[in-house]
């Protein structure tokens, strides 16, 4: 909602917000409003499952989305190839998100293939969610996003290959504008209650 409002989709009705942190999930609004499910439960997009193979979710269930594209998965990835021997600039002392993200933006050839393994992965969870909704625009949100150059063309990839034409042409895939304004998420909030008559509501209950 606050990307609505104040970040890169205040242009658009119609868009997808995917975050990656502790875990993964999405964020969507319709005709300018937030999507909502029942009990307001919706856009677990980290739990699509991306490889029947994988990893088990703390779900229950084997490969989600969440295993591979969340900030732990990653870390955790980038610890199995240090571990394995593979060469990287990047030490078991010193692989943070950011200092992974970091060392893609060099150019390390570790780093930025485990980048781009979960740009991969992320992009056919993305693009079922554009074939689902056809959104004016996608926005990839979290501290990954540090290394968009090396993420949005893996994510882009996928959206070339598995994506119905008429709804990839002409569709930004960005990065948030909001990612270190979390604060700027109650004032979305607010925002939203007052349109839509609840704040004036409850003011005059109280």
């Amino acid at each position: 909602m606050a990307e609505h409002y104040f970040g890169a989709t205040r242009d658009c009705e119609d868009s997808i917000l995917v975050r990656l942190h502790r875990g993964t999930g999405a964020g969507i609004i319709v005709n300018g409003q937030i999507f909502l499910g029942n009990n307001g439960n919706v856009g677990e997009i980290g739990h699509i499952q991306i490889d029947p193979l994988g990893e088990r979710c703390h779900c229950g269930n084997f490969g989600c989305l969440e295993t591979v594209a969340a900030n732990a998965a990653i870390e955790h990835r980038v610890r199995q190839l240090l571990t394995q021997g593979y060469p990287s600039k990047l030490t078991l002392d010193d692989c943070s998100i950011s200092a992974i993200c970091k060392a893609a933006n060099r150019g390390d050839l570790l780093a930025s293939e485990v980048i781009e393994h979960v740009g991969r992965y992320l992009g056919k969870a993305v693009a079922i969610a554009i074939n689902l909704f056809n959104p004016q625009k996608v926005v990839i949100a979290g501290e990954i996003t540090e290394a968009e150059k090396v993420l949005l063309p893996a994510i882009q990839s996928c959206i070339n290959t598995q994506v119905l034409k008429d709804f990839r042409k002409n569709l930004p895939v960005v990065t948030s504008e909001l990612n270190h304004r979390s604060a700027i998420g109650a004032f979305a909030l607010a925002k939203r209650a007052m349109l839509n008559g609840v704040l004036l509501q409850r003011l005059l209950e109280s």
